[in-house]
């Protein structure tokens, strides 16, 4: 009875980890791409760049302001009309999501994982591709592949399910994909990881990026010592974008230690002091533009600079009117 009693135990635990694990909640950076967003990206990416489509068109500066706009233009426009007519998109309301990660320095070593999200008609596209001269149409199995070139590089996309279309430089990784899904999260490094945890997962757009050795060593080119200095003490650099009715931008920088970053937020509300200067004394300069400027703050925290500032809707407007 006790073995009995202590094998039932066993599998209550295997059972509550195997739970824990598949219900654990995705990073909040990639949470626009979905629940399962973070097993969509490159293990060992070194960036991840995530635009929310459906936030975007679903916030309300666009519905109140540009949404219909948009779709007019497109209504009169010829080319977004046959393009509507031969894919069955429409963009602002199909695509739900776009998640591009990526690792490696040099066209030898770079790999790159792209993958749209929303409500396709396969079907539409497929033949749509199709019948575009630049890319060609093979079948690996039952998966339909397309074999794009882009800027000398050879790129491979299928469509993963009706709701997900994916692309990679590997014929075989994209086959993969196309064929079961990913499997698992992502396997990420530390900063990265920390850097997409900074953001909420609502954002209509977020970049993350690891600041390699390879680019510290660029660093060495820049003529300015506070610039080369500031971009070697950096480990992550982190960027958000929020349109609700106003739209918010989060600049996060991560660095080395407490020392770089009282430099860095030194370096940064200088270089703020001399913006306001210039532009308070150039009468070319729209006021609003003067008031953005104004209205950036700059923080630190011992291992973290952050830039943040709000357009308001009231500004947007001077904007588009030119005062």
């Amino acid at each position: 009875m006790f073995a009995i009693r202590k094998a039932l135990l066993a599998l209550l635990v295997l059972a509550i980890l195997v739970a824990l694990h598949g219900t654990a909640a995705p990073i909040p950076g990639v949470k626009a791409g979905g629940e399962d967003g973070d097993k969509w990206l490159l293990d060992d990416a070194e960036f991840v760049m995530v635009f929310n489509f459906k936030q975007l068109m679903s916030s309300d500066l666009m519905k109140k302001k540009y949404l219909e706009k948009i779709r007019e233009k497109m209504k009169d426009d010829e080319k977004a009309k046959e393009f509507m007519k031969l894919t069955g998109l429409d963009l602002t309301k199909d695509v739900d999501s776009v998640i591009l990660s990526g690792a490696g320095s040099s066209k030898e070593t770079a790999k790159a994982r792209f993958v749209v999200k929303g409500s396709f008609d396969v079907a539409k596209l497929t033949d749509a591709m199709k019948s575009n001269d630049k890319v060609k149409v093979s079948k690996e199995g039952k998966v339909e592949l397309f074999e794009i070139e882009a800027q000398g590089q050879t790129l491979y996309g299928a469509f993963a399910g009706k709701n997900t279309f994916v692309m990679t430089e590997s014929k075989e990784s994209t086959v993969a994909l196309a064929k079961d899904g990913p499997s698992k999260a992502a396997k990420l490094g530390k900063e990265l990881k920390s850097a997409l945890n900074r953001f909420t997962g609502k954002e209509s757009f977020g970049m993350a990026v690891v600041v390699t050795e390879k680019a510290k060593e660029m660093a060495d080119k820049v003529p300015q010592p506070q610039v080369k200095e500031a971009i070697k003490s950096l480990q992550t650099v982190t960027v958000g974008a929020t349109v609700a009715e106003n739209v918010t931008l989060n600049v996060v920088g991560a660095v080395t230690d407490a020392e770089a970053a009282k430099k860095l937020e030194k370096q940064l509300t200088g270089l703020k002091a001399a913006g306001e200067l210039f532009l308070g004394t150039n009468d070319s300069v729209p006021q609003w533009a003067k008031d953005v400027v104004e209205a950036i703050k700059i923080d630190k925290t011992r291992d973290t600079v952050t830039i943040s500032v709000t357009v308001t809707k009231e500004q947007i407007e001077k904007a588009e009117k030119g005062g």
